[in-house]
Formats: structure tokens, sequence, C-alpha cells
């Protein structure tokens, strides 16, 4: 029989199963057909998931955007200085 592949919504489930008040994780684990290592690797995830997503400001996909963004300003203010410098050196626009 093969490995079971878990939705990161069934491990949420399980680890938040598992912090629930009174909770036992053995019990939590055995229900869920999970060892007490996995389940605490799942939950240690969790949790530093959660920090990072409170501690910065931004996604990694927002990080991405922004800098993106960044660059492609910068490229089409390059792009109108050409502009201007190709217009002044051939008196183009003006009559």
């Amino acid at each position: 029989m093969g490995r079971r592949k878990w939705t990161a919504e069934q491990k949420m489930e399980i680890v938040l199963a598992g912090m629930a008040p009174g909770a036992n994780i053995s019990a939590v684990c055995r229900e869920y057909g999970i060892l007490q290592p996995q389940y605490y690797k799942w939950r240690e995830s969790f949790i530093q998931g959660g920090l990072s997503a409170l501690s910065s400001g931004l996604s990694n996909r927002e990080g991405e955007l922004e800098k993106e963004l960044k660059e492609a300003k910068a490229l089409i203010g390059e792009q109108a200085m050409q502009i201007e410098i190709l217009r002044k050196k051939t008196n183009w626009g003006r009559k």
C-alpha cells in the first residue's frame, strides 16, 4: 500500500484538532492514521507559516509582483528618456 497524500486543508484540520484544548495527540494521530512525529512536523510548519505571514507585510507572490512592477517602471523611465533624447536630436514633433 502506498503512502497517503494529505492536502494542506487536511493537514490543517489534523493540526488544529491536536491544538484544541484538552486534545490528546496520541488519540488524534490514531484517529487520522498518522504517526506522532508527522503530526509534530506539520504543527511546526503550521506555526512557522503563521509567524511568517504575520511578520512580513507581503506574501512571496506579492513581493515578486512588487519587484516586477519596480523593474517595469525603471524600464519605462529609461525608454521615456531615450525617446526624449531622440526627439531633441531629430527635432521630431516640433513645428
